[in-house]
Protein backbone atom coordinates (compact mmCIF):
# COMPACT_ATOMS: atom_id res chain seq x y z
CA UNK A 1 0.00 0.00 0.00
CA UNK A 2 1.15 3.50 -0.73
CA UNK A 3 0.65 5.82 1.64
CA UNK A 4 0.63 9.61 1.68
CA UNK A 5 -1.39 11.50 4.18
CA UNK A 6 -4.32 9.50 4.04
CA UNK A 7 -7.47 10.29 6.38
CA UNK A 8 -6.86 8.07 9.43
CA UNK A 9 -10.88 6.56 9.08
CA UNK A 10 -10.24 5.65 6.18
CA UNK A 11 -6.56 4.09 6.00
CA UNK A 12 -7.62 2.14 9.21
CA UNK A 13 -10.54 0.74 7.26
CA UNK A 14 -8.03 -0.04 4.62
CA UNK A 15 -5.44 -1.94 7.32
CA UNK A 16 -7.80 -4.13 8.59
CA UNK A 17 -9.40 -4.99 5.85
CA UNK A 18 -6.44 -7.02 4.84
CA UNK A 19 -5.66 -7.81 7.88
CA UNK A 20 -9.25 -9.51 8.79
CA UNK A 21 -8.70 -11.39 5.56
CA UNK A 22 -9.77 -14.99 5.75
CA UNK A 23 -6.65 -16.38 3.76
CA UNK A 24 -3.90 -14.86 6.23
CA UNK A 25 -1.75 -12.50 4.72
CA UNK A 26 1.80 -13.44 5.34
CA UNK A 27 2.46 -9.44 5.22
CA UNK A 28 0.87 -5.78 4.53
CA UNK A 29 3.71 -3.69 3.10
CA UNK A 30 3.01 0.37 3.86
CA UNK A 31 5.34 2.63 2.06
CA UNK A 32 5.25 6.10 3.32
CA UNK A 33 5.63 8.13 0.09
CA UNK A 34 7.23 11.31 1.99
CA UNK A 35 4.35 12.56 4.07
CA UNK A 36 3.46 12.92 7.50
CA UNK A 37 4.33 9.67 9.71
CA UNK A 38 0.61 10.48 11.74
CA UNK A 39 -0.80 7.26 9.93
CA UNK A 40 1.66 5.36 12.45
CA UNK A 41 -0.88 6.46 15.20
CA UNK A 42 -3.77 4.72 13.51
CA UNK A 43 -2.29 0.92 13.22
CA UNK A 44 -3.19 -1.84 15.01
CA UNK A 45 -0.64 -4.12 17.04
CA UNK A 46 0.06 -6.70 13.76
CA UNK A 47 4.01 -8.01 13.38
CA UNK A 48 2.87 -8.53 9.82
CA UNK A 49 3.27 -5.33 9.33
CA UNK A 50 6.32 -2.83 7.83
CA UNK A 51 6.37 -0.05 7.06
CA UNK A 52 8.91 2.21 5.17
CA UNK A 53 9.33 5.50 4.32
CA UNK A 54 11.10 7.29 1.15
CA UNK A 55 11.23 10.75 -0.12
CA UNK A 56 8.03 11.60 -2.92
CA UNK A 57 8.09 10.23 -6.00
CA UNK A 58 4.52 9.32 -6.07
CA UNK A 59 2.55 6.08 -6.11
CA UNK A 60 3.91 4.13 -9.09
CA UNK A 61 7.27 4.94 -7.57
CA UNK A 62 6.40 3.78 -4.33
CA UNK A 63 4.75 0.61 -5.72
CA UNK A 64 7.97 -0.34 -7.47
CA UNK A 65 9.55 0.23 -3.99
CA UNK A 66 6.96 -1.79 -2.33
CA UNK A 67 7.53 -4.94 -4.59
CA UNK A 68 11.01 -4.75 -3.80
CA UNK A 69 10.21 -5.28 0.09
CA UNK A 70 7.56 -8.04 -0.54
CA UNK A 71 8.59 -11.36 0.39
CA UNK A 72 5.87 -13.38 -0.84
CA UNK A 73 4.43 -15.54 -3.84
CA UNK A 74 1.23 -13.36 -4.58
CA UNK A 75 1.12 -9.68 -4.23
CA UNK A 76 -1.63 -7.82 -3.99
CA UNK A 77 -2.21 -3.69 -4.18
CA UNK A 78 -4.52 -1.30 -1.95
CA UNK A 79 -5.18 2.45 -2.17
CA UNK A 80 -4.92 3.47 0.69
CA UNK A 81 -8.85 5.13 0.94
CA UNK A 82 -10.57 1.83 -0.67
CA UNK A 83 -10.78 -1.74 0.83
CA UNK A 84 -10.83 -5.45 0.50
CA UNK A 85 -13.84 -7.46 1.37
CA UNK A 86 -12.63 -10.44 3.53
CA UNK A 87 -12.66 -12.94 1.35
CA UNK A 88 -10.98 -11.23 -1.14
CA UNK A 89 -7.90 -12.58 -1.52
CA UNK A 90 -9.32 -16.16 -0.64
CA UNK A 91 -11.54 -15.90 -3.93
CA UNK A 92 -9.05 -15.14 -5.96
CA UNK A 93 -6.67 -17.38 -5.22
CA UNK A 94 -9.33 -20.32 -5.57
CA UNK A 95 -8.94 -19.16 -9.34
CA UNK A 96 -5.04 -20.51 -9.47
CA UNK A 97 -5.28 -23.53 -10.42
CA UNK A 98 -2.13 -24.21 -11.19
CA UNK A 99 0.04 -23.76 -8.14
CA UNK A 100 2.74 -21.14 -8.06
CA UNK A 101 1.42 -19.75 -11.26
CA UNK A 102 3.00 -16.83 -12.86
CA UNK A 103 -0.63 -14.99 -13.54
CA UNK A 104 -2.72 -11.72 -12.84
CA UNK A 105 -6.16 -12.37 -11.22
CA UNK A 106 -8.91 -9.34 -11.62
CA UNK A 107 -12.12 -9.06 -10.22
CA UNK A 108 -15.13 -6.29 -10.02
CA UNK A 109 -15.36 -3.29 -7.48
CA UNK A 110 -18.07 -1.79 -5.76
CA UNK A 111 -18.25 2.02 -5.34
CA UNK A 112 -18.77 3.83 -1.99
CA UNK A 113 -19.10 7.63 -1.66
CA UNK A 114 -16.96 9.69 0.85
CA UNK A 115 -19.14 8.86 4.28
CA UNK A 116 -18.84 5.51 2.73
CA UNK A 117 -22.80 5.10 1.26
CA UNK A 118 -22.56 2.73 -1.49
CA UNK A 119 -23.60 4.43 -4.65
CA UNK A 120 -26.32 2.28 -6.27
CA UNK A 121 -27.48 4.78 -9.49
CA UNK A 122 -25.53 4.79 -12.61
CA UNK A 123 -21.91 5.14 -11.76
CA UNK A 124 -21.89 1.81 -9.90
CA UNK A 125 -23.92 -0.12 -12.39
CA UNK A 126 -22.07 1.55 -15.51
CA UNK A 127 -18.49 0.32 -13.71
CA UNK A 128 -20.30 -3.74 -13.08
CA UNK A 129 -21.27 -3.83 -16.23
CA UNK A 130 -18.34 -2.75 -18.33
CA UNK A 131 -16.18 -4.85 -16.21
CA UNK A 132 -18.17 -8.21 -17.67
CA UNK A 133 -19.18 -6.69 -21.06
CA UNK A 134 -15.17 -6.30 -21.04
CA UNK A 135 -14.38 -10.07 -19.58
CA UNK A 136 -16.97 -11.86 -22.14
CA UNK A 137 -13.80 -10.96 -24.66
CA UNK A 138 -12.19 -14.45 -25.28
CA UNK A 139 -9.26 -12.29 -26.01
CA UNK A 140 -8.49 -9.80 -22.87
CA UNK A 141 -5.47 -7.76 -24.55
CA UNK A 142 -8.49 -6.53 -26.74
CA UNK A 143 -10.88 -5.32 -24.17
CA UNK A 144 -7.54 -3.58 -22.05
CA UNK A 145 -6.42 -1.89 -25.60
CA UNK A 146 -10.30 -0.49 -25.95
CA UNK A 147 -9.56 1.41 -21.91
CA UNK A 148 -8.56 0.28 -18.69
CA UNK A 149 -11.90 -1.43 -16.45
CA UNK A 150 -9.51 -2.82 -13.62
CA UNK A 151 -9.37 -0.64 -10.88
CA UNK A 152 -6.41 0.05 -8.67
CA UNK A 153 -7.02 -2.06 -5.46
CA UNK A 154 -8.53 -5.18 -7.03
CA UNK A 155 -5.73 -7.13 -9.02
CA UNK A 156 -3.95 -10.23 -7.26
CA UNK A 157 -0.47 -10.56 -9.30
CA UNK A 158 2.28 -13.56 -9.14
CA UNK A 159 5.72 -11.40 -8.38
CA UNK A 160 7.80 -13.22 -11.73
CA UNK A 161 5.29 -10.85 -13.63
CA UNK A 162 7.14 -8.08 -12.22
CA UNK A 163 10.21 -10.37 -13.75
CA UNK A 164 8.71 -10.23 -17.10
CA UNK A 165 7.01 -7.23 -18.11
CA UNK A 166 9.33 -5.08 -15.70
CA UNK A 167 7.86 -2.21 -13.12
CA UNK A 168 5.37 0.56 -12.69
CA UNK A 169 6.25 3.51 -15.29
CA UNK A 170 5.95 6.64 -13.59
CA UNK A 171 5.76 8.48 -16.74
CA UNK A 172 2.48 7.08 -17.40
CA UNK A 173 1.21 8.04 -14.04
CA UNK A 174 -1.58 7.90 -13.45
CA UNK A 175 -2.27 6.16 -16.24
CA UNK A 176 0.78 3.72 -14.64
CA UNK A 177 -1.79 1.12 -13.75
CA UNK A 178 -3.24 0.50 -17.13
CA UNK A 179 0.13 0.36 -18.91
CA UNK A 180 1.32 -2.47 -16.63
CA UNK A 181 -2.30 -4.06 -17.09
CA UNK A 182 -1.49 -4.12 -21.13
CA UNK A 183 1.91 -4.93 -20.17
CA UNK A 184 0.94 -7.81 -18.89
CA UNK A 185 -1.62 -8.92 -21.45
CA UNK A 186 0.42 -8.58 -24.57
CA UNK A 187 3.23 -10.62 -23.04
CA UNK A 188 1.01 -13.40 -23.17
CA UNK A 189 0.36 -13.77 -19.16
CA UNK A 190 -2.64 -15.57 -18.19
CA UNK A 191 -5.15 -13.20 -16.64
CA UNK A 192 -8.03 -14.99 -14.38
CA UNK A 193 -11.09 -12.88 -14.40
CA UNK A 194 -13.52 -13.63 -11.37
CA UNK A 195 -17.03 -13.60 -12.24
CA UNK A 196 -18.82 -13.88 -9.17
CA UNK A 197 -19.09 -10.15 -7.65
CA UNK A 198 -17.21 -7.68 -6.14
CA UNK A 199 -14.22 -8.01 -4.12
CA UNK A 200 -12.67 -4.58 -3.54
CA UNK A 201 -14.32 -1.68 -2.70
CA UNK A 202 -13.09 1.86 -4.33
CA UNK A 203 -14.25 5.05 -3.07
CA UNK A 204 -15.03 7.60 -5.28
CA UNK A 205 -13.89 11.73 -4.31
CA UNK A 206 -14.67 14.59 -6.06
CA UNK A 207 -11.98 15.54 -8.35
CA UNK A 208 -13.04 17.34 -11.02
CA UNK A 209 -10.60 19.74 -12.05
CA UNK A 210 -9.82 21.04 -15.38
CA UNK A 211 -6.22 20.68 -14.59
CA UNK A 212 -6.37 17.52 -13.00
CA UNK A 213 -8.35 16.20 -16.00
CA UNK A 214 -5.68 17.48 -18.29
CA UNK A 215 -3.38 15.75 -16.54
CA UNK A 216 -5.71 12.36 -16.70
CA UNK A 217 -5.64 12.79 -20.59
CA UNK A 218 -2.03 13.74 -20.88
CA UNK A 219 -0.66 10.47 -19.03
CA UNK A 220 -3.90 8.31 -21.28
CA UNK A 221 -2.39 9.51 -24.51
CA UNK A 222 1.30 8.60 -22.91
CA UNK A 223 0.13 5.07 -22.35
CA UNK A 224 -1.21 4.92 -25.87
CA UNK A 225 1.75 6.23 -27.56
CA UNK A 226 3.96 4.03 -25.31
CA UNK A 227 2.44 0.95 -26.62
CA UNK A 228 2.30 1.92 -30.21
CA UNK A 229 5.65 2.37 -30.12
CA UNK A 230 6.64 -0.54 -28.38
CA UNK A 231 5.25 -2.77 -31.64
CA UNK A 232 1.96 -4.42 -30.65
CA UNK A 233 -0.24 -6.92 -32.96
CA UNK A 234 -2.19 -5.12 -36.13
CA UNK A 235 -5.48 -5.06 -34.53
CA UNK A 236 -4.13 -4.21 -31.19
CA UNK A 237 -2.74 -1.46 -32.50
CA UNK A 238 -5.40 -0.18 -34.52
CA UNK A 239 -7.66 0.32 -31.51
CA UNK A 240 -5.46 2.14 -29.38
CA UNK A 241 -4.50 3.98 -32.87
CA UNK A 242 -8.36 5.42 -33.39
CA UNK A 243 -8.72 5.37 -29.54
CA UNK A 244 -5.70 7.62 -29.27
CA UNK A 245 -7.03 9.99 -32.12
CA UNK A 246 -10.14 10.66 -30.14
CA UNK A 247 -8.53 11.08 -26.71
CA UNK A 248 -6.38 14.01 -28.44
CA UNK A 249 -9.33 15.31 -29.21
CA UNK A 250 -10.96 15.44 -25.84
CA UNK A 251 -8.10 16.69 -24.51
CA UNK A 252 -8.28 19.78 -26.96
CA UNK A 253 -11.73 20.56 -26.22
CA UNK A 254 -10.44 21.21 -22.34
CA UNK A 255 -8.18 24.29 -24.08
CA UNK A 256 -12.50 25.38 -24.84
CA UNK A 257 -14.01 24.60 -21.51
CA UNK A 258 -10.67 27.06 -19.89
CA UNK A 259 -11.76 29.64 -22.84
CA UNK A 260 -8.21 29.35 -24.34
CA UNK A 261 -10.06 30.01 -27.58
CA UNK A 262 -7.07 30.34 -29.55
CA UNK A 263 -5.22 27.50 -28.43
CA UNK A 264 -8.23 25.15 -28.59
CA UNK A 265 -8.47 26.07 -32.44
CA UNK A 266 -4.74 25.89 -33.39
CA UNK A 267 -5.33 21.58 -31.40
CA UNK A 268 -7.76 21.01 -33.28
CA UNK A 269 -7.32 21.75 -36.45
CA UNK A 270 -4.02 19.92 -36.09
CA UNK A 271 -5.76 16.71 -34.46
CA UNK A 272 -9.39 16.67 -36.05
CA UNK A 273 -8.52 15.37 -39.36
CA UNK A 274 -6.90 12.41 -38.04
CA UNK A 275 -10.01 11.57 -36.01
CA UNK A 276 -11.89 11.89 -38.78
CA UNK A 277 -9.84 9.13 -41.05
CA UNK A 278 -10.50 6.75 -37.79
CA UNK A 279 -14.21 7.84 -37.66
CA UNK A 280 -14.55 7.00 -41.48
CA UNK A 281 -11.81 4.14 -41.58
CA UNK A 282 -9.91 2.81 -38.65
CA UNK A 283 -9.43 -0.35 -39.86
CA UNK A 284 -10.87 -1.61 -36.78
CA UNK A 285 -12.99 -4.85 -36.96
CA UNK A 286 -13.56 -5.73 -32.96
CA UNK A 287 -16.75 -5.37 -30.82
CA UNK A 288 -16.20 -1.95 -29.58
CA UNK A 289 -15.80 -0.47 -33.17
CA UNK A 290 -19.61 0.89 -33.17
CA UNK A 291 -19.29 2.21 -30.22
CA UNK A 292 -15.99 4.23 -31.22
CA UNK A 293 -18.20 5.73 -34.09
CA UNK A 294 -20.98 7.30 -32.29
CA UNK A 295 -18.00 8.59 -29.71
CA UNK A 296 -15.93 9.77 -32.59
CA UNK A 297 -18.78 11.55 -34.44
CA UNK A 298 -20.30 13.33 -31.26
CA UNK A 299 -17.18 14.37 -30.47
CA UNK A 300 -16.26 15.47 -34.50
CA UNK A 301 -19.57 17.67 -34.39
CA UNK A 302 -18.40 19.03 -30.90
CA UNK A 303 -15.74 20.35 -32.47
CA UNK A 304 -16.86 21.50 -35.25
CA UNK A 305 -19.75 23.53 -33.07
CA UNK A 306 -17.15 25.30 -30.68
CA UNK A 307 -14.42 25.62 -32.84
CA UNK A 308 -17.13 28.28 -34.99
CA UNK A 309 -18.48 29.58 -31.69
CA UNK A 310 -14.83 30.48 -30.47
CA UNK A 311 -14.44 32.58 -33.24
CA UNK A 312 -16.89 34.79 -31.98
CA UNK A 313 -15.72 34.78 -28.75
CA UNK A 314 -13.21 37.08 -26.71
CA UNK A 315 -9.79 35.58 -27.35
CA UNK A 316 -7.51 34.65 -24.81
Amino acid sequence: MAVYNPKPEFFRQAVLSVLGQTMPVLELVLVNDGGSDEFKSVLPDDDRIRVFTKPNEGVAATRNFAIKQCRGEYIAFLDQDDYWYSDKLAEQMAMISVKGEACMVISPVDIVDNQGVPIIKQNRKKVTNRYFRKIAHPDIRFPLADGNFIYSSTPLIHRRVFECVGLFDSFTQPHDDWDMYLRIALAGISVHCYRERALSVWRMHDSNESQKRMAMMLSKCEVEWKILQGGVPEPVAKIMHSNLALDQIVMDNLWYNEREFARFRETVRRDLPGLMRCAVNSGRHDRYVTGYRKRAASAIIKSARRYLLSLFSRQR
